[in-house]
C-alpha cells in the first residue's frame, strides 16, 4: 500500500514538472515574439529574397575572382593571387553582383566545351589582363573566346555567351569573340565556285548541313548561332571595349524587359544577318520600358541570311519595345542596310528612336530602312530630317571610299575590293521536252530542272588579327583606343 502511495506521488510529481516546463517554455516563446518580432520579420524577408535570387533576382556580393590560363588552377581560391584557370569555374563559384577579372588567353570554356554560360548569375565579366594582372590592355593581352573546329561537337546550338539575369547591373568588357575558327567554308577547286575573290583569307561562308573546309581541317559544319545571346528582364547590361568576329547569326541578339543597355566603343566585324538586335519582350502594349544607346561603335561587313543576300544583312536592328539612341557610330559595308527599322510597334506614337553624327559608308542599299512604298523605303541620310519617325536625325553623314581614306587603309584591301564587286547570279537547266520531263507532264506531275547559284563572295573569312587595326581608324568615330 506504501509503495502504491509513493508511486503516485512520484506521477503527480512528474506531471507538475513537465507543466510547469511546457508553461516556461510557451512564456518563453511568447517573450522571444515579443522582442524579436523585428528579427522575425527580417528573416522572413531575407528566405524571400534568397527565393528570388534562385530565379535570377540580384544579392549582391561584391567579390572580386580572377582568372588566368597561364597561371591559375580551378583548385584555387580565385583570389588574385592564386587564381582560377577557367571562366566557366568563376562563374559557377560566383555570386550575382560579383566580378570577374581575366587574363590573357583564349577560353574555350569548362573542359574545352567551346562556350561559356552565365545565363543565371547577374556576374560582370572584365578581360585584357597580363597573367599577373598588374597591367591592362585588352588589345595587348587578349582575353579570347575563339573556339574550334573541335568544339563544334560540344557546342552545336550555343551561343559563345549565354547571358540571363533578373535586376542585375552586368559588363562585358574587353573580350574578343571570334567564330571564324568554327565556321565551314567553302574548298572548291574552282575558285569561280569557290567564292573567294583573289587574297581573301578563304572561300564563301556555307550553311549547314553543307561541310566546308577551315585552317586545314575538313567536314566543318557552320555553327550558327548568336555569338552572345539570351534574355534580361530589369537592371542595366553594358558591353565595351569588345571585339566581335566572323559572327555567323549576330553578334549580339537579346531580349530585354525594363532593362537599360548600352553598347559602347565595340568592333563588330563580318557579321550574318545583323550584327546587333535587341528586342523587347514586355508583355504591355502599353508603354515601353526598355532602352538602348549605341554609340562609338565601328559595324563593317553585314551579310545577307542567304548568299543571294535578298534577306536581312544589317548592322544594327532596330526591333519593337525598346528606345533607342543611335550616334557616333560607323556602320559600313551592309549588304542590305546600315539601319534596319522595318518593324512595326503599335507604341510607335511613345518610342524614341534618335539616330544622330553616325558615319555611314558603303552600305549597298540603303542608310536607313523604313516600312513602307510597298515593302520598304531605302533612305540616306540626306532623307533623314524627313524621316517622322526619327525623334532625331541630325549630323548623319554617307561617305564614299575617298572621303574616309585612313578607314579604308586599316581595312583588308582584299576583303574591300571583293565586297564592292560583289555579285550572284543563276541559271536554270531545265529541259521540257526530255524523257522525264515528257513523262511527267503526261502524268500530271511538275517538270523537274536545276538552278545553279554563284556568288563571288559571301560571308568569307575576316581574320581576327586583321579586324584589329580598324580600332581607332577614324578619329571620334566608331570604336577608339582603349583607356583605363
Amino acid at each position: 500500500m506504501k509503495s502504491k502511495i509513493l508511486s503516485r506521488l512520484t506521477m503527480i510529481a512528474a506531471t507538475l514538472m513537465i507543466m510547469t516546463a511546457s508553461a516556461d517554455a510557451q512564456i518563453g516563446i511568447m517573450k522571444g515574439k515579443l522582442k524579436h518580432k523585428g528579427r522575425d520579420k527580417a528573416s522572413n524577408s531575407a528566405k524571400r529574397t534568397s527565393g528570388k535570387a534562385k530565379a535570377g533576382a540580384r544579392s549582391a556580393t561584391g567579390k572580386t575572382w580572377y582568372v588566368s590560363l597561364k597561371t591559375g588552377n580551378n583548385k584555387n581560391d580565385g583570389s588574385k593571387d592564386k587564381p582560377l584557370k577557367n571562366i566557366q569555374k568563376a562563374i559557377n563559384k560566383g555570386g550575382n553582383g560579383d566580378v570577374i577579372r581575366i587574363a590573357e588567353g583564349n577560353y574555350l570554356g569548362l573542359m574545352k566545351i567551346g562556350y561559356v554560360d552565365c545565363k543565371n548569375k547577374s556576374i560582370s565579366l572584365i578581360g585584357g589582363y597580363n597573367s599577373d594582372f598588374s597591367k591592362r590592355d585588352p588589345l595587348k593581352y587578349k582575353t579570347m573566346i575563339q573556339p574550334r573546329p573541335e568544339q563544334n561537337g560540344t557546342s552545336s546550338g550555343k551561343p559563345l555567351l549565354q547571358l540571363g539575369f533578373t535586376d542585375g547591373n552586368v559588363t562585358i568588357d574587353g573580350i574578343i569573340f571570334d567564330r571564324g575558327w568554327q565556321t565551314g567554308y567553302s574548298i572548291h577547286k574552282d575558285p569561280a565556285r569557290r567564292g573567294q575573290p583573289e587574297g581573301v583569307e578563304s572561300g564563301m561562308f556555307l550553311q549547314g548541313p553543307a561541310k566546308g573546309g577551315n585552317h586545314g581541317v575538313t567536314e566543318v559544319i557552320s555553327m550558327e548561332r548568336p555569338i552572345i545571346a539570351g534574355k534580361i528582364q530589369g537592371g542595366s547590361f553594358t558591353i565595351q571595349n569588345c571585339i566581335f568576329t566572323n559572327a555567323s547569326q549576330f553578334a549580339v541578339q537579346m531580349g530585354i524587359r525594363g532593362t537599360k543597355v548600352k553598347v559602347l566603343n565595340n568592333l563588330f566585324v563580318n557579321s550574318r544577318m545583323a550584327a546587333v538586335s535587341f528586342f523587347g519582350t514586355s508583355a504591355s502594349q502599353s508603354k515601353i520600358n526598355a532602352s538602348v544607346e549605341f554609340a562609338h561603335n565601328t559595324v563593317l561587313f553585314a551579310w545577307g541570311r542567304k548568299k543571294s543576300l535578298e534577306d536581312m544583312g544589317y548592322g544594327f536592328r532596330c526591333m519593337t519595345g525598346v528606345h533607342y539612341n543611335i550616334h557616333d557610330n560607323i556602320i559600313g559595308c551592309s549588304t542590305f542596310a546600315g539601319i534596319d527599322k522595318t518593324r512595326d510597334d503599335p507604341r510607335e506614337n511613345q518610342r524614341k528612336l534618335s539616330i544622330d553624327n553616325n558615319v555611314f559608308f558603303l552600305n549597298k542599299q540603303a542608310d536607313l530602312l523604313l516600312p513602307g512604298a510597298g515593302k520598304f523605303l531605302r533612305i540616306r541620310t540626306d532623307m533623314f530630317e524627313d524621316a517622322e519617325v526619327l525623334t532625331s536625325g541630325e549630323g548623319n553623314q554617307t561617305l564614299s571610299a575617298k572621303d574616309v581614306p585612313g578607314l579604308v587603309k586599316a581595312i583588308d584591301p582584299a576583303y574591300l575590293k571583293g565586297f564592292i564587286n560583289l555579285t550572284y547570279s543563276e541559271t536554270t537547266d531545265h529541259d521540257p521536252n526530255s524523257s522525264v520531263n515528257t513523262f511527267r507532264s503526261a502524268m500530271g506531275m511538275n517538270q523537274t530542272g536545276t538552278i545553279h547559284s554563284k556568288a563571288s563572295m559571301f560571308h568569307n573569312l575576316y581574320p581576327m588579327e586583321k579586324a584589329l587595326k580598324l580600332v581607332g581608324a577614324m578619329k571620334g568615330k566608331g570604336m577608339q583606343a582603349i583607356k583605363e
